[in-house]
C-alpha cells in the first residue's frame, strides 16, 4: 500500500483525517517570508475573517497560520484563545515526506496545557445556536432553525444533519464558521478512498490505484462505506429540503448544491475530525492540527471531554520544548486500513487490519 502523510486531524476516540503537502504548498508553509507568513503577522479583523474572499487566496498552509494568528488574537472567539497561542504551524518529515501539523510555540511543562471552551466546538445544537442568533428578525427563518431537531430520526441523522449545514455555511460569501470552515475543513476528505467519485475520471483511476496498491478488500470496504453514507443521504437531504427551503436555498444556492457527492465529501471529512461524545462526534477546531504520532511513537498530547469545563482539555503527556511536534494518537492500535479509510493516510510500519 503506498504510504500517504498524514493529515491534520482531530483524533483518537475521534474518527479523524490526513493530508498530503504538494511541493508548491511546502515551500510556502517552510519559506518566512511566503504569503501565509505575512498574513499570520497581519490579524484582520473578525468580519473580515468570515468572508470567503479573506480565505481564496491563500494556500493550506496561509490559511493554517490565519488560523492559529486570530484564534489566539481572540478574533474567532474565547473557547479557542487559550490554546492557540501555544501552537504554530509548521511542516515535518514522514516516511521521507513532508506532512503539515503544528509545533509548540513556547516550552510546555507536562501537565495541563489549556482548554478548548464549548464555544469552541462544534456540533449541530452550537450550529443551531449560531444560525438562531443570525435569524432574529426573519421570522420564517427562525422558524425553520428552531425546527432542526426534527430532522433527527435517528442517530445516524445528526451527522448528516451536521455535513448539510457545514455544507449551506460554507457557500456562502459570509459566515462565523469560515474560517473553520476554510483553514481546517476545506479539503480533508481528498485522500480517503470512500470520496473519489466512481463516474469522475480522476476518481476511477485512484480507485483502480487503491486496488493494485491495497487490494480488492480495501477497495470492497470503501465501497461499503460510501453505500452507507448515501443511505444517510437519501434518508435526510430530501426531507430537509422540503422543509428548510429558506435555510438551505433562499439567497445561498440551488437544489443541486446539495448533491450526494459533495454530501459524501463533508460527511468524511466530519468523520475524519471528530472526537467521540457518546454520538456521531464532536468537531475540536485546533486539535486537527495535531497529527498522529510516527509509528511505535508516543503522542505527546491528550485531549480528553471534562463536563465541568464545557470542554476539551489539553495535556502534555511530558515536558515538550519549543518547536516540537504536537502528536495526538488517533487510536493505539490504529492499522493501516482503517487509517486509510477514516483518515486518508498510511505510514510506515503500520500493521495491516484484521481481514485485510
Amino acid at each position: 500500500m503506498a504510504v500517504r502523510r498524514p493529515r491534520t486531524a482531530a483524533k483518537k476516540p475521534r474518527e479523524g483525517g490526513g493530508r498530503v503537502l504538494a511541493a508548491a504548498a511546502l515551500a510556502s508553509l517552510v519559506i518566512a517570508g511566503a504569503l501565509g507568513f505575512l498574513w499570520w503577522g497581519a490579524a484582520p479583523r473578525a468580519e473580515q475573517l468570515f468572508l470567503r474572499s479573506t480565505w481564496a487566496r491563500l494556500d493550506a498552509p496561509a490559511r493554517a497560520a490565519l488560523y492559529l494568528r486570530s484564534a489566539a488574537a481572540g478574533r474567532l472567539g474565547d473557547g479557542l484563545q487559550p490554546c492557540a497561542g501555544l501552537l504554530e504551524p509548521a511542516a515535518f518529515a514522514r516516511g521521507g515526506t513532508r506532512v503539515r501539523g503544528a509545533m509548540a510555540s513556547v516550552d510546555l511543562r507536562g501537565g495541563e496545557m489549556c482548554t478548548l471552551g464549548e464555544g469552541a466546538l462544534l456540533t449541530v445544537a452550537s450550529v443551531r445556536k449560531q444560525l438562531g442568533e443570525s435569524s432574529s428578525g426573519r421570522p420564517r427563518l427562525s422558524q425553520e432553525v428552531a425546527s432542526l431537531g426534527d430532522l433527527v430520526q435517528s442517530a445516524a441523522d445528526e451527522r448528516a444533519l451536521l455535513a448539510l449545514l457545514l455544507m449551506r455555511e460554507d457557500a456562502r460569501a459570509s459566515s462565523p464558521l469560515m474560517p473553520y470552515l476554510q483553514a481546517l475543513l476545506h479539503r480533508a476528505h481528498e485522500h480517503i478512498p470512500s470520496a473519489w467519485d466512481p463516474s469522475s475520471a480522476e476518481g476511477a483511476e485512484r480507485r483502480a490505484e487503491l486496488e493494485r496498491d491495497a487490494g480488492p478488500r480495501t477497495l470492497r470496504a470503501a465501497d461499503e462505506l460510501r453505500r452507507v453514507i448515501s443511505a444517510h443521504y437519501t434518508a435526510l437531504v430530501p426531507r430537509a429540503l422540503e422543509q428548510l427551503p429558506t435555510l438551505l436555498l433562499d439567497g445561498v444556492v440551488d437544489a443541486e448544491y446539495y448533491s450526494e457527492q459533495r454530501f459524501i465529501e463533508f460527511w468524511l471529512s466530519i468523520r475524519s475530525r471528530s472526537f467521540e461524545n457518546n454520538g456521531f462526534g464532536v468537531l475540536v477546531p485546533l486539535a486537527c492540527l495535531l497529527n498522529h504520532p510516527p509509528t511505535h511513537e508516543p503522542s505527546n498530547v491528550e485531549l480528553q471531554y471534562v463536563a465541568q469545563r464545557n470542554g476539551f482539555v489539553m495535556k502534555a503527556t511530558r515536558h515538550i520544548k519549543q518547536g516540537e511536534e504536537l502528536t495526538y494518537s488517533y487510536g493505539s492500535n490504529l492499522c493501516k486500513e482503517r487509517a486509510l479509510l477514516v483518515y486518508g493516510f498510511v505510514q510506515d510500519g503500520m500493521p495491516s487490519c484484521p481481514g485485510f
